[in-house]
């Protein structure tokens, strides 16, 4: 007999069904159910000892959902268990229950008679990735009862739905996503309150109308709408409603029988979103209402908080063999809360640090916190720099406890043992003793990994006894949002009809350069171009251009390495990417291949660097010029790289300079057919080309006369 029983994948073809418990259900055109209730069916778990028992279904990817589940209690180490391989065994993954609430070690099972439990799996598991899932005795190795797990499982997944129509009243969101059958998460909203009778409202049709009826706000109250401020909120429809018994989500005045604006929900047999069974649910002790517009986070469960600033506080708690530390920010949905430990008693260094980057993923609702290493002022280029410790041989020895996300204010909890045994990881005293912390609040970049950071929260020392009692200076944090600067671009700087460039390091202009200009993430340095912040330049396909690259040669120090290359890549970076993710890139100069298929950067030189003569003036700079008066450029005496390329005529319209290093320092290079010359001059004073179809009009006069004179 088998462990594991194929199956195949149900795909998009199905049709309505009854499962064995007479729920409506999908069921997938090779046998596979759906079922909108409890998610898609894993099995009935196999009895072997204990009098385990069960149907086990996946919620969505990361949960599992237990029917009727029966275990006597007598194993003296049972956990529930999941991981790969053939069968059960020690190397699979803990899943605690209950989850909350987050004691240091463990509950080990208790008896449980036919009970419904839905189970969490650990940060970074995913059912789809697992083989089989077990009531595990960790003592003596026992497997009490098991599932396979099809390899073609498909379990729920949150919907993204397009924002809210803009129809009136200001009304406009981030793109709304369906967490589960009864669970909107609507971002970013915006509402000017003004509507005289202005409810949410759910109903069938293609847009509201007043056979539709309202639903609870946020706070499961059926007031007239307040006003929103770009606030992050999360609505429950009514128990007796699923999102597969609507057809759209709006604001609509009742009095005027006026629709503010709505989005319109995908037809059930679109549909297959995670089952209600309450995983989304908001934890009523740590949310409750304030002043109107106001949402607030008490401050609970916890011995010990310090409010770093107006939008940061950290609270701790001394536990057996760890500390439990809980960060609560303002802060946007891609960014990220850094928090550890100076090098330095008394003084708040990140270089050398030993930080935990905790975040929250907009794009499947988890939360994170991953352990780091900071080797060097630099974004992490899989060596040195501000990295993972994962990605430098070291070990992520911080655990997400949990999390919450609400009206612009992201908590996350994470525990970290007092020693780790990792190389990277300072130790954390579990007796009375003063550190000194570190804490940032920053960018996340396409990676999910910790740009540089918008701000530096501890400024000036702060030291904390992590194993203190009763250390409270902490207020309520206000939500509503983080506010971030969101200041005018600069103009976007334009290179045209020049051969000759010079590449160089500089700031990436705050707010106001780097990040506005093109929408991403930076590290906090980027390419100058002739003197220019990331200008955009245009080349012509058939001609040679010659780049001077002073980017750094030391290539044991990634801070001051910067290899230039042209790239079909937005983002560059491609020391970083694996050899699949790199054969799948397009590179059309900078890199050379050894015999044995190695690459190397080719344009590496000495450094050059705009630098800022006091601190960086990008606020009070109205324009780029303005900017660059506040710099000065310096130089090492190491000669520089080269860069020569000739743009063939498959060359895309599009393309980059970017770094070899490092992602995301560089810009557009337009590329157009030869004789599409502009004729103005460049920017940086370059040489004017002239056209080829110039050369042969001029040709053609100088020819003209000796064509018209007679033949003799």
């Amino acid at each position: 007999m088998n462990f594991l029983s194929p199956h195949s994948n149900p795909g998009r073809s199905s049709r309505l069904t009854d499962n064995p418990a007479g729920h409506p259900s999908l069921r997938g055109a090779h046998g596979l159910t759906r079922d909108r209730r409890r998610g898609a069916y894993i099995g009935q778990l196999r009895t072997l000892q204990h009098n385990v028992s069960g149907k086990v279904w996946a919620v969505d990817e990361d949960k599992l959902y237990i029917e009727d589940f029966t275990y006597d209690g007598i194993g003296p180490d049972a956990f529930f268990w999941i991981g790969n391989g053939s069968q059960p065994s020690p190397k699979g993954h803990l899943i605690r229950y209950p989850l909350i609430p987050p004691d240091a070690k463990p509950v080990q099972l208790p008896r449980i008679d036919g009970q419904n439990i839905l189970l969490h799996l650990p940060p970074g598991i995913k059912v789809t990735d697992m083989n089989w899932f077990s009531v595990w005795c960790r003592r003596f190795t026992v497997d009490f009862g098991n599932v396979g797990i099809p390899s073609d499982i498909d379990p729920p997944r949150k919907r993204v739905l397009p924002e809210f129509q803009r129809l009136a009243h200001g009304l406009r969101s981030g793109n709304i996503t369906i967490l589960d059958a009864r669970t909107f998460y609507i971002p970013n909203l915006h509402y000017d309150g003004q509507g005289p009778d202005a409810y949410f409202w759910v109903g069938k049709g293609t847009k509201p109308d007043p056979k539709g009826h309202k639903i609870p706000n946020e706070v499961g109250s059926l007031d007239v709408l307040r006003a929103y401020e770009g606030e992050d909120i999360e609505l429950q429809l009514p128990e007796n409603l699923t999102v597969y018994d609507i057809d759209y989500l709006g604001v609509w005045c009742v009095t005027f029988k006026h629709n503010f604006g709505h989005v319109q929900i995908p037809r059930p047999e679109e549909l297959w979103v995670p089952p209600a069974l309450g995983q989304t649910r908001i934890k009523p002790h740590w949310w409750y209402k304030g002043e109107p517009g106001q949402t607030h986070i008490a401050a609970t469960e916890f011995d010990n908080c310090r409010q770093l600033n107006d939008e940061l506080q950290v609270e701790w708690q001394a536990e057996e063999n760890e500390v439990h530390i809980r960060l609560t920010a303002k802060m946007e949905e891609d960014q990220y809360i850094a928090f550890g430990l100076s090098p330095t008693s008394g003084k708040p260094e990140m270089l050398n640090s030993d930080i935990v980057v905790a975040y929250y993923d907009k794009d499947d609702g988890s939360f994170h916190a991953i352990d780091y290493s900071v080797t060097a002022k630099s974004q992490c280029d899989g060596t040195f720099g501000v990295c993972p410790d994962e990605r430098v041989n070291g070990r992520n020895d911080a655990s997400v406890i949990g999390g919450e996300r609400r009206n612009g204010v992201t908590s996350i909890t994470f525990s970290r043992p007092y020693e780790t045994n990792d190389q990277l990881d300072m130790p954390i005293s579990r007796f009375p003793d003063l550190i000194t912390v570190i804490a940032a609040i920053g960018q996340l970049n396409t990676r999910k990994e910790a740009n540089y950071h918008d701000e530096f929260v501890t400024k000036n020392s702060v030291i904390i006894d992590f194993s203190s009692v009763g250390d409270n200076s902490c207020a309520l944090l206000v939500g509503g949002g983080r506010k971030v600067p969101h200041d005018h671009p600069w103009s976007v700087n334009i290179i045209r009809a020049t051969t000759n460039f010079t590449a160089t390091i500089g700031p990436t202009g705050g707010e106001r350069g780097y990040s506005a200009i093109t929408q991403s993430p930076s590290w906090g340095i980027a390419w100058w171009i002739n003197d220019m912040l990331i200008p955009e330049i245009f080349v012509e396909r058939g001609q040679t251009y010659y780049f001077t690259v002073q980017g750094g040669n030391d290539h044991t120090n990634s801070a001051r390495y910067h290899p230039l290359y042209i790239t079909d890549s937005p983002e560059g970076g491609f020391r970083q990417k694996t050899s699949e993710e790199q054969r799948q890139e397009r590179v059309f100069a900078g890199i050379s291949y050894s015999k044995m298929g190695t690459p190397e950067p080719t344009a590496v030189g000495g450094m050059c660097e705009w630098r800022h003569m006091g601190v960086d003036a990008w606020e009070d700079s109205l324009s780029f010029d303005e900017y660059k008066e506040t710099l000065y450029k310096k130089c090492d005496e190491d000669p520089p790289g080269s860069l020569v390329w000739t743009v063939e005529e498959d060359t895309p319209d599009l393309v980059y300079y970017q770094c070899y290093t490092h992602h995301n320092l560089g810009w557009k290079i337009h590329v157009v057919d030869s004789g599409y010359k502009l004729r103005r001059e460049g920017n940086n004073g370059g040489s004017v080309l002239a056209s080829p179809s110039l050369h042969t009009a001029i040709h053609a006069l100088i020819l003209l006369p000796a064509l018209m004179l007679p033949l003799r």
